[in-house]
This record gives C-alpha cells, sequence and structure tokens, in this order.
C-alpha cells in the first residue's frame, strides 16, 4: 500500500485483536525496521530490494517460530514480493 494508506494501523489492530484471543503475534513496521535493522538503507531501487529481502527473512523468522507475524511494508516491487513469497512458502498470506 502506499505511504499514509493505513497499513500499520490495520496491522497493529489486528495484533492487538489476536493478543485478546491469546494468540502471540508481532507487527513488523517499516517505519520501525528502518529505525533500526535496516537503518544502513535508502530508498533506491537496490535499497528498497534489501529492505524487503531482511524483512521477509526477519518475518519468515518469526514464523518458523510459530508466531504470527505481521508485516506492514511499502513494497513496490513486485519481483521482491514475489521472492519473498517463494521464500517463505505456506507462511505467506
Amino acid at each position: 500500500g502506499l505511504s499514509g494508506s493505513g497499513k500499520s494501523t490495520v496491522a497493529y489492530t489486528l495484533e492487538h485483536a489476536l493478543f485478546q484471543r491469546g494468540k502471540i503475534a508481532q507487527v513488523l513496521d517499516g517505519d520501525n525496521i528502518r529505525h533500526g535493522l535496516n537503518s544502513n538503507l535508502g530508498f533506491s531501487p537496490e535499497d528498497r530490494e534489501e529492505n524487503i529481502r531482511r524483512i521477509g527473512e526477519v518475518g519468515k523468522l518469526f514464523a518458523d517460530s510459530g508466531m504470527i507475524t505481521l508485516i506492514s511494508f511499502i513494497s513496490p516491487y513486485r519481483k521482491d514480493r514475489d521472492t519473498v513469497r517463494e521464500r517463505c512458502g505456506d507462511k505467506f498470506v
């Protein structure tokens, strides 16, 4: 989704609802991740690709551990999204 379109709001609302039902969930939000893990990346096509690759790997690790992982990112390139889908397999919804 586009910047400011409500991706993170939806993700955090869902995280809260899951928590209320006793589920463990974690939101990985583009703004938060860019301040830490991906703070060395900019917004060039190459950096955007690496940003999505890294968050896909982190999301996969969380999902593999059984945690419901909600990822809220801008990903303008279909190729990058498809790569993460392929890597995560049936855990990607």
